[in-house]
């Protein structure tokens, strides 16, 4: 126990106030620096060029019956 009994209130109180707001302010900070290492892509790609068409794979030759004659 301290000399002075109102010390360990106020020092509880100070921590209390203090440690919720520095981990405010902590949170903050990260949050602005992480947000601002995130490139914008909200505008879509950059480049305009069209995608590869996908390869199909090898062609399987099929044989269909004739069309009927109407």
């Amino acid at each position: 126990m301290s000399v002075l009994p109102i010390a360990d209130f106020l020092a509880g109180a100070l921590l209390t106030l203090l440690l919720p707001v520095a981990l405010l302010i902590a949170l903050v900070v990260w949050y602005y620096m992480v947000s601002s290492r995130v490139p914008d892509t909200a505008d879509g790609p950059e480049t305009s060029a069209t995608p590869a068409a996908a390869n199909p794979g090898p062609t399987v030759p099929e044989t269909l019956p004739p069309d009927p004659q109407a």
